[in-house]
């Protein structure tokens, strides 16, 4: 039952944005997150949202100054029907873009999806594809105390979900950490981690 209904939501990324934003609050804290640690862009510089999903984080960003990739071309598609930002389906373990070609980048609720091993040569994609010193802000699904968080998280599709040390240790061993923590939005329970390549 589980899977069939997450399978059918995953072929509706109108329904299933809205049930997340629901579910998240909005995303404020999220998005508290995001103007605190990667914005103002500085003039020039380039953001690539990795596991940009239906694009919800995108309006935060100058256009011109963008880039979202989801692995799911239903997502993008949506994405591309009501943003004007540059979207592309592409695979976080293997990065379309040359070293070096952006100064921030943001995932959200994405690695969770992934063993430890792509996670890691996701982060390692990630660090090729930033500029020397370029931060990145990363937000991960993380494990809770708090049984209404527990329930939600099962029905989760991401099979990796991990605590706030496993994802430091891991986060960690690809960049600097320049700030750390945890924060409870809605029916989610978050570790963020502000780095630096």
């Amino acid at each position: 039952m589980k899977s069939a209904l997450l399978a059918w939501l995953g072929r509706k990324p109108a329904l299933a944005i809205i049930l997340r934003r629901a579910v998240e609050l909005n995303f404020r804290k999220e998005k508290a997150a995001i103007h605190r640690f990667l914005l103002p862009l500085k003039e020039g510089a380039q953001v690539l949202d990795i596991g940009s999903g239906t694009g919800e984080f995108a309006p935060l960003f100058p256009v011109l100054q963008y880039t979202g990739i989801d692995l799911d071309p239903k997502n993008i598609a949506y994405a591309k029907r009501h943003y004007p930002h540059r979207f592309d389906v592409a695979d976080a373990t293997a990065l379309p873009f040359s070293p070096q070609s952006f100064s921030a980048a943001l995932i959200v609720g994405v690695l969770h999806h992934l063993s430890k091993e792509d996670a890691a040569q996701a982060l390692r994609e990630l660090r090729r594809v930033l500029l020397p010193g370029g931060r990145a802000l990363i937000m991960e699904d993380t494990h809770s105390p708090r049984f209404y968080v527990r329930s939600m998280q099962k029905i989760d599709q991401g099979a990796h979900i991990r605590s706030f040390e496993e994802w430091q240790s891991l986060i960690g061993s690809a960049f600097t950490l320049e700030e750390a923590g945890r924060f409870h939005n809605g029916l989610a329970h978050y570790s963020y981690f502000v780095c630096r390549s």
